[in-house]
């Protein structure tokens, strides 16, 4: 988890890829831990599966530089 972290606060994530599986398991992590600042996405399109799977694409919106 410590790799992506810095993946992306270093800006080197240009997109993500979020598959849900219809499980609800009670508990669990978050998918990347603590990040600081918040990373916003901008959703590109989402497709459902015939077997259930929903997967997700998001670009990463790159913060302004001053």
């Amino acid at each position: 988890m410590v790799t992506i972290q810095r993946c992306v606060a270093d800006g080197l994530i240009d997109e993500v890829i979020i598959t849900r599986i219809p499980v609800l398991i009670g508990t669990g992590r978050p998918l990347f831990g603590p990040l600081s600042p918040d990373v916003r996405l901008e959703h590109l399109s989402t497709h459902a599966y015939d077997f259930g799977f929903v997967q997700s694409r998001y670009r990463v919106v790159k913060p302004q530089r001053p």
